[in-house]
């Protein structure tokens, strides 16, 4: 699904506009939306990317019944994105000198990811206050949010909270035993653990839930709040 139909449900809009919890997500969604038809020709192409400035961000949140604000509001918002490492910006002669904005890859695949969460609170009621949380974390301010970059050296390579993994993370987000990549003669195999809140695989900008995947070099997951890059060797000695 598309994040302007996730926009379209009322359910996820009116928690989008009513909860200052969600103001960042509310603004990571339309720049998200802003790249998706019919609003991405819009946007102008700079280095292969569609960028946006305030004004036609705004036109977009508009259309989509979401609240933005024009001009200082939304920069205040798209600073601290920016930070987090959701957002970049471009101010050059190409741009005549305006500030335009654009997603990075780790800013869609969260906002993807959350936007999903924020749909399925009313199917998962005794989850919402979990998946809240988890949205909140990933989009507070500070540090740009570091992709935890792993080489692949093992036939069998655990995942997961608990010490005996051959990677213990410390998320909350993350199961005890999570998730498990093997190495087979067909190549490197991603399998999930039944873990409570799932994996994520990021391809081609969009994030899809997984069970089970074939891992290729450079691979980008989500575990819990975590984005790991998998690094692959083509054999093991």
């Amino acid at each position: 699904m598309s994040i302007v139909e996730s926009i379209g449900d009322l359910y996820v809009r009116k928690i989008l506009n009513s909860d200052p919890n969600f103001e960042r997500l509310r603004y990571l969604a339309v720049l998200t939306a802003a790249t998706e038809p019919p609003f991405v020709t819009s946007g102008t192409i700079l280095n292969g990317k569609p960028t946006f400035n305030v004004k036609q961000l705004w036109r977009i949140a508009n259309h989509l019944g979401l609240d933005f604000e024009r001009f200082r509001g939304a920069e205040r918002v798209l600073e601290h994105l920016e930070r987090a490492g959701l957002v970049s910006s471009v101010k050059n002669e190409e741009t005549q000198h305006h500030t335009m904005y654009y997603l990075t890859e780790l800013g869609l695949s969260q906002s993807r990811l959350n936007m999903d969460r924020l749909r399925k609170l009313q199917e998962f009621e005794s989850q919402a206050k979990t998946m809240q949380m988890a949205i909140k974390k990933q989009l507070t301010s500070g540090a740009p949010k570091a992709i935890l970059e792993i080489s692949l050296a093992a036939k069998i390579f655990t995942i997961g909270r608990d010490d005996d993994n051959d990677l213990s993370v410390e998320d909350p987000y993350i199961s005890g035993k999570h998730a498990r990549i093997t190495y087979t003669s067909d190549g490197w195999v991603f399998e999930d653990l039944n873990s409570r809140n799932g994996s994520y695989k990021l391809e081609t900008g969009a994030l899809s839930r997984i069970s089970r995947s074939e891992v290729t070099d450079n691979g980008l997951y989500q575990l819990g709040s975590t984005i790991f890059r998998f690094r692959c060797p083509k054999a093991l000695p």
